[in-house]
């Protein structure tokens, strides 16, 4: 009878021991869902308040201060520059794949072709696709663990063929804490490392903690060639935002 229990109370150990492993393994998330969840995190469902961008490339430092207003789940965006004076007014529109810009010193709009998504944004590091968020870090790419040791997860990220990128791939490095971003890398199709985003300044902003300073650096053969910061200074997260801020006729006002 001893003999029989013991073997009964092993059976069940090992039953709850295959048990606790399958959970584990169904708790770790795929690469996918890590990106997700940081997207999750950094963007919402909506967000807008105010940012700045501080510029410095050739020996030249220019700020703008901007409001923003972000909205996933339609796929909308738009950003008015407040500052400075001389850019005072200029206003970019998102609306799916649909892209326009409004400049004031020509009182006119200009649509932006999926040509021009990986320009500069106003001479800065960052680039059309960047700001207005044109493409999906979810939906654009394939994603696949290089690291899951240690404190942070690295992802690789191969952009889908129907992706308006110029990146071979990227490389994603996220807190499993709180999958916060820590740093991306974008490669060339040579292989050559051309631009890295640093993320700090973890912060609360809008009931949430974020990274509230992005820095885009721009390389050649391994040197920084010009950087530019994005600050945020106000941020509210999943609040509705009206239908007419992303209308044509908002760009005007």
């Amino acid at each position: 009878m001893i003999r029989r229990l013991s073997i009964l109370f092993f059976a069940i150990s090992c039953a709850g021991l295959i048990s606790l492993s399958s959970q584990n393994l169904q708790a770790e998330p795929t690469a996918r869902e890590v990106v997700n969840q940081m997207d999750q995190k950094t963007r919402g469902n909506t967000s807008q308040g105010l940012m700045e961008l501080q510029i410095d490339r050739d020996r030249v430092h220019r700020s703008l201060l901007m409001q923003i207003w972000d909205e996933s789940s339609t796929d909308r965006g738009f950003i008015r520059v407040l500052k400075p004076e001389r850019d005072r007014g200029t206003a970019f529109l998102k609306v799916k794949n649909n892209m326009w810009q409004y400049v004031p010193s020509i009182n006119k709009e200009i649509k932006i072709e999926g040509s021009l998504l990986q320009d500069s944004w106003m001479g800065s590091d960052f680039t059309n696709d960047d700001l207005l968020r044109a493409t999906s870090v979810v939906d654009d790419y394939t994603h696949k663990f290089l690291s899951t040791s240690g404190e942070e997860y690295t992802i690789e990220m191969i952009p889908k063929p129907s992706a308006a990128v110029v990146w071979s791939r990227i490389v994603l490095k996220v807190r499993k804490s709180d999958y916060l971003p820590v740093e991306q890398q974008f490669f060339d199709h040579k292989g050559r490392l051309k631009k890295k985003m640093l993320y700090d300044k973890i912060q609360p902003m809008g009931g949430r903690t974020i990274p509230t300073r992005y820095q885009m650096i721009s390389l050649e053969n391994g040197r920084e060639v010009s950087r530019t910061t994005l600050i945020f200074h106000q941020l509210q997260f999943n609040t509705g935002i009206p239908a007419h801020v992303f209308s044509k006729s908002n760009l005007r006002k």
